[in-house]
């Protein structure tokens, strides 16, 4: 039973909890502790209720009781959120984690999956087929919460955004109603939910097209981490062929195999990389990341199975306190390098890292209005992560993230959804153009016109700032 102390209708409950096929947990549940978690624990709120959902109707019954009862719905599939918009203080928790479904059809390269695999699990089924679809850079973070939000990772210059090889959503809307939004039906709709979030309802199902990517070049090159090495980096990255994308992590070297005793704890950029296409032609590609700097830390680069890139990451998909800021770049300055190697010299604990992406490519020949991810003309992106597993370190690691961050801020356009924190309606706006966020406010109307999906980066039905769509 729920403590005494919940003010919910103690009928309510047990109605819904008669009629779910997944399982209802409270506060008195002996899982309920685990249950409430996400990957961000600097995030520490207490609902009072959980649904794991084991279909689409539990969710339509989930959504029902919360809009009846008037509570706060957090909707989670992963639980990855920077924001921690997986969970909620005293409302309801909408867990999509048991949805898991996925079937593969490799004749016509196309994938049905839930919102509750992780992209670890998709790429490793996918994989047994030499097939991927573009999607994030850590194996841990949830298909449906990454796919809404656009979709930055690994194949990103060679295949676009996750949401550029979306054929169709399934999604329960805020009145209870099953859609499919695709090109065909509700267009109009599928258009807002490639990169408009959660703010439409509750996807339970994801149609992708997939893309030959069985063996890769990939893995990393490790170097000391300088303005020479990151702007050598910069200038090639974005001018390389599509099939190739980097990452670089510039951060404290790990007590890892593949680093030498005597470089544990210095500052390195760690080049990840991931070349799609014939292997002996990636080679040629990816040589000139090989003659950056002298002497190399490591080279960790090699051919291998897309899934194995996920293993860069592994450490993102540890549960931490975490800060993070992160905005766009149509360039990557000197002065923005020199601030980023001064300032990550002097992070106060290890874990944080800064992060540089180079866009471009695929992600940007889709055209800016064809859906709701408008930043296709960027061509960095930077993220600066105070991340720590020590309590007594958070507010440390913080307040370097925010240091560093004030420094680079100026130099930024704009925000990838999925890399927000809780920071506001206006960097929310930063993360579409004006006439793309006033198209969404106008779906939002439609769809979710009293916003019970508000607890994401909400788009409110009653913004104006932005002006009237036509």
């Amino acid at each position: 039973m729920l403590l005494e102390s919940t003010p919910l209708s103690g009928a309510a409950i047990r109605d819904l909890e008669a009629h779910l096929l997944g399982e209802l947990i409270h506060p008195a549940h002996y899982d309920y502790a685990a249950a409430r978690q996400v990957w961000n624990r600097a995030i520490d709120w207490h609902p009072a209720l959980i649904v794991r959902a084991a279909d689409a109707a539990d969710v339509i019954r989930t959504i029902a009781f919360a809009r009846e009862q008037d509570l706060p719905l957090a909707v989670r599939s992963g639980g990855h959120s920077m924001a921690g918009h997986g969970t909620v203080d005293g409302g309801v928790v909408l867990d999509l984690g048991r949805l898991q479904g996925l079937s593969i059809d490799p004749e016509r390269r196309v994938a049905w999956a839930q919102p509750g695999l992780t992209w670890g699990q998709y790429a490793e089924r996918a994989n047994a087929y030499g097939l991927a679809t573009s999607a994030g850079d850590t194996a841990s973070v949830g298909l449906g919460g990454l796919t809404l939000g656009g979709g930055i990772g690994w194949m990103v210059r060679s295949h676009g955004l996750t949401i550029d090889n979306l054929l169709s959503v399934e999604l329960v809307t805020a009145d209870g109603r099953l859609l499919r939004a695709s090109a065909e039906e509700h267009p109009d709709l599928f258009w807002g939910l490639r990169g408009g979030g959660g703010n439409f309802g509750v996807a339970t199902a994801f149609q992708f097209r997939l893309r030959p990517a069985g063996l890769i070049l990939g893995g990393a090159l490790v170097y000391p981490a300088t303005r020479a090495v990151l702007r050598g980096w910069a200038d090639y990255a974005v001018q390389a062929p599509d099939e190739l994308t980097t990452i670089v992590f510039i951060m404290p070297a790990p007590p890892a195999p593949f680093i030498p005793p005597d470089q544990v704890g210095k500052l390195v950029a760690l080049i990840g990389l991931c070349y799609v296409g014939d292997l002996e032609t990636g080679q040629r590609i990816v040589e000139p990341l090989r003659r950056l700097g002298s002497p190399m830390v490591a080279d960790l680069s090699g051919p291998m199975p897309y899934p194995a890139m996920f293993a860069l990451t592994e450490e993102a998909s540890r549960p931490e306190q975490s800060a993070v800021r992160s905005g766009y770049l149509h360039a990557l300055a000197g002065d923005s390098l020199d601030a980023i190697v001064e300032h990550a010299a002097r992070m106060p604990t290890p874990g944080g890292l800064v992060q540089l992406r180079a866009l471009g490519g695929a992600m940007a020949r889709v055209p800016a209005d064809a859906t709701a991810f408008a930043h296709r003309d960027k061509r960095f992106m930077a993220t600066v992560m105070g991340s720590t597993h020590d309590p007594a370190a958070v507010d440390r690691q913080r307040a370097w993230a925010e240091g560093l961050w004030g420094v680079l801020r100026p130099s930024t356009e704009g925000v990838y959804m999925n890399f927000l924190e809780d920071e506001g309606p206006s960097r929310v706006r930063e993360a579409y153009a004006p006439a793309t966020f006033a198209r969404l406010v106008a779906i939002k109307r439609q769809y979710d016109p009293t916003n019970l999906f508000r607890l994401n980066q909400n788009i409110s039905p009653t913004d104006c700032r932005s002006g009237e769509v036509s």
